[in-house]
């Protein structure tokens, strides 16, 4: 439980600033309600961390029947989106079920996977229906394509680009200005997950679909560094971006159901950062253990 907020606030805070870290943290418990966060309301680009709400409007398009779940998409190498991992990977031409590719998407943060779903299901119509689930705060603006294709360039330039982009009102690169990019809050994403989890978004089985998807991302960097154990429930989407460190999601301990947003821009002009990836755990921590029952 909070004994001193503003204590922990500065504390997490001044771990972020040690680390190169400035950022928005919200945890809320899904049970009690009790929450422990700060500049929850900041709108930032969501990086990867998008995949959750595509996810979510197309297991619902699954359970609506505006989609076929075992519809084959073909796979042609040349013209997928790139990306390090899943189909973005193939080499050969393939045939894959619309519901598997959504498993790889949040899985593995398949690129491919979620272009070619969001494609088949239409960029606008998936806002109209974030719209109707109560998201209208979680943007979604343009393919993973477009965001792999700026980071392929600017790699070339080098990672301080982000850093010295940055402007008053928004960023020179695209993808990270929260104005033109895809965008959201942590609060509108614990929001999401919070409504997830209670069956109060979507359909209970779109939700059930989701929550199952969440629970088998292989990479846990973040959010699970100091909480991972066997008796742990773990269910998270990351995002990564040239300057960019976010990760959501719900850890589950004991009876406690407790929603994660951290969303965080570093300074240090550097691709690998696990000091910072350390600090965001470290902070997810503190912030679950306040709010525990």
């Amino acid at each position: 439980m909070i004994t001193n907020r503003t204590a922990l606030i500065d504390d997490v805070q001044r771990d972020w600033r040690a680390a190169g870290l400035q950022g928005s943290l919200l945890a809320r418990n899904l049970i009690t309600g009790a929450e422990f966060g700060f500049d929850t309301g900041l709108v930032w680009p969501l990086a990867s961390v998008i995949k959750l709400p595509i996810a979510l409007v197309i297991f619902d398009a699954f359970e609506r029947g505006e989609l076929d779940a075992a519809e084959p998409f073909e796979i042609a190498p040349q013209h997928a989106t790139s990306g390090p991992t899943g189909v973005s990977l193939f080499r050969h031409p393939s045939r894959v079920a619309a519901e598997d590719l959504l498993q790889l998407s949040l899985a593995v943060s398949d690129n491919a996977a979620t272009d070619l779903l969001l494609d088949r299901f239409g960029l606008e119509q998936a806002n109209a229906r974030l719209t109707e689930l109560g998201c209208p705060e979680l943007i979604i603006r343009h393919s993973m394509a477009a965001i792999y294709g700026t980071a392929a360039a600017v790699t070339k330039i080098g990672a301080g680009l982000a850093r010295a982009g940055q402007t008053r009102d928004g960023h020179l690169i695209e993808e990270l200005d929260p104005n033109r990019a895809n965008a959201g809050t942590a609060r509108a994403l614990v929001d999401l997950l919070d409504r997830v989890w209670t069956d109060r978004i979507a359909s209970p089985a779109a939700c059930a679909r989701l929550r199952g998807a969440l629970g088998r991302q292989l990479v846990l960097h973040r959010l699970a560094v100091e909480l991972a154990a066997d008796d742990v429930g773990i269910f998270t989407k990351t995002g990564t971006f040239l300057d960019l460190r976010h990760e959501v999601g719900v850890v589950q301990l004991g009876d406690d159901r407790i929603a994660v947003a951290a969303l965080t821009r570093s300074d240090v002009a550097a691709f690998v950062q696990l000091e910072a990836d350390f600090a965001i755990g470290h902070a997810a921590r503190l912030a679950v253990d306040a709010v525990r029952s």
